[in-house]
């Protein structure tokens, strides 16, 4: 028993820390991943930013939920894309692989379905 509470008190304090939780109105959940696909939700609140992170792999985009994002690159640059509601978009140039964080410039949610081919 003890060592049940032990683990699900870890748990609770690394899901805390600021480095390891999601920002503020952002939101992630993957919902499959096996050894052909990640699939995952993936909310902004208005003005939310996700972390910066390099997309290695391809990826096919669905917006549940449009509106306008910004990439920020970590050269500085940016981009805007606006998705609307039922988009789909095919992911596979150089500049989507970048590590870049993604904000939502819009003045409603975004909610995106993203899904990486393995």
């Amino acid at each position: 028993m003890k060592k049940l509470l032990f683990i699900l008190v870890s748990i609770f304090a690394l899901s805390s820390v600021p480095a390891l939780a999601d920002p503020p109105g952002y939101d992630q959940k993957t919902v499959v991943d096996n050894d052909r696909v990640r699939v995952m939700i993936v909310t902004w609140k208005p003005g939310a930013e996700s972390p910066s992170v390099a997309r290695e792999l391809d990826r096919v985009v669905y917006a549940v939920k449009g509106g306008t994002i910004q990439r920020n690159y970590e050269d500085g640059s940016t981009a805007r894309y606006t998705y609307k509601t039922g988009d789909v978009v095919y992911a596979d140039k150089p500049e989507d692989k970048k590590k870049y964080s993604i904000k939502n410039v819009s003045k409603s949610t975004i909610v995106l379905q993203a899904t990486f081919i393995k």
